[in-house]
């Protein structure tokens, strides 16, 4: 119903608008009983994701969002007609303020406006530092244009939500996966699925932007179905050989980079793993496993749980593997982020965001 749709949608974006820069779960700096100690790694994290946001999400975005479940019966999104003819034109104007010299502080403010209906506006803000030093959900920045929110403990919420978002070459792309407790299993089971598409306003619109206004073709730029299919994808990547892998522990926020030069026969060993692992679950996509692995509207590439609950479970971890692949923006790597869980205290363990040629 549109009324169940507003509720996830609003859900989304406050989610979108807390993964890139504002922590959920911590109090409001006016009441905090101290200021937030940072270790060295998580200051560098919290400068990175700021500096991402800067290079690649601040500006004025227009789209749309939409919100599905997924099929258990055929492992696919449930779309149908009636979904598309609700959507909005969702828009967003991400910016950092300013001081009377003009220049940028360390604060900035997320709008966002047609959300729950036309006309609406909504105000997230935005800090370079969490005011919290031990918030409840991480957020991971990889350059240029990448944003990853993950709970640092899934089994200590009641609603797990994990987000990533591409930003590059005048686009967005943006993936929201909620999770919540079942009660009558006292498991986490995926709820539903939140997909943003937005492109930049360019420099000569920007003026003529008018937040609450709805520009009708920019609801078509989400498309009805999946730009490309597995077959496809596995025929243009199998080649690919890893050039870059990052590797943050998100405990401690320490990363870890090695570049094609320094990469042993292992790396390159688990890198290839990987990329097959992914493919091979696109090529096979079965009805039994434990995940879902598709093959999205915006055109990301994904295999995601489809519960996360594990005390039975012989499996150590729960992994998400994120990639995208567009050809009309002019990326030359194909970047495949893999984010593991571990199964029996539910504590996120590392974001992997591996580069291939």
């Amino acid at each position: 119903t549109m009324f169940a749709l507003v509720l996830l949608l609003l859900s989304a974006v406050v989610a979108i608008g807390q993964a890139v820069g504002q922590q959920s779960g911590s109090l409001p700096s006016s009441i905090s009983s101290s200021p937030p100690i940072f270790t060295k790694y998580e200051e560098d994290e919290h400068d990175l994701v700021w500096k991402v946001m800067k290079k690649a999400c601040f500006g004025k975005w227009s789209g749309t969002m939409q919100c599905f479940r997924m099929d258990k019966a055929t492992n696919s999104p449930i779309l149908n007609d009636s979904v598309y003819e609700e959507l909005l034109n969702f828009r967003l104007w991400a910016r950092a303020d300013t001081d009377r010299m003009g220049r940028a502080k360390d604060t900035g403010t997320w709008t966002v406006w047609n959300l729950q209906r036309r006309g609406d506006e909504f105000v997230v803000p935005l800090r370079r530092r969490p005011v919290s030093s031990k918030p409840s959900q991480l957020k991971i920045g990889f350059l240029p244009g990448c944003v990853l929110r993950v709970p640092s403990n899934y089994k200590q919420v009641p609603r797990s939500v994990t987000e990533l978002g591409y930003w590059g070459n005048s686009m967005r792309r943006t993936f929201v996966l909620e999770y919540q407790t079942q009660d009558k299993h006292k498991q986490m089971e995926l709820k539903d699925v939140t997909l943003v598409m937005q492109r930049a306003v360019p420099w000569y619109e920007n003026v003529f932007f008018v937040g609450n206004a709805t520009v009708a073709h920019d609801i078509e730029i989400l498309p009805r179905k999946a730009p490309t299919n597995a077959e496809d994808v596995i025929k243009r990547n199998r080649a690919r050989k890893p050039v870059r892998i990052e590797i943050v522990q998100l405990q401690s926020m320490q990363r870890v980079v090695t570049t094609k030069a320094g990469m042993t026969n292992e790396d390159k060993r688990g890198a290839m793993e990987v990329l097959e692992s992914l493919l091979l679950r696109l090529s096979n996509n079965e009805f039994e496993s434990s995940s879902y692995d598709v093959v999205l509207p915006n055109g990301l590439f994904a295999s995601f749980p489809k519960e996360l609950s594990g005390k039975s479970s012989s499996i150590a971890t729960k992994r998400f593997i994120f990639a995208h692949e567009w050809k009309n923006v002019g990326l030359k790597t194909f970047q495949t982020l893999v984010i593991d869980f571990d199964v029996a205290t539910g504590e996120a363990i590392t974001a992997t965001m591996y580069s291939y040629k």
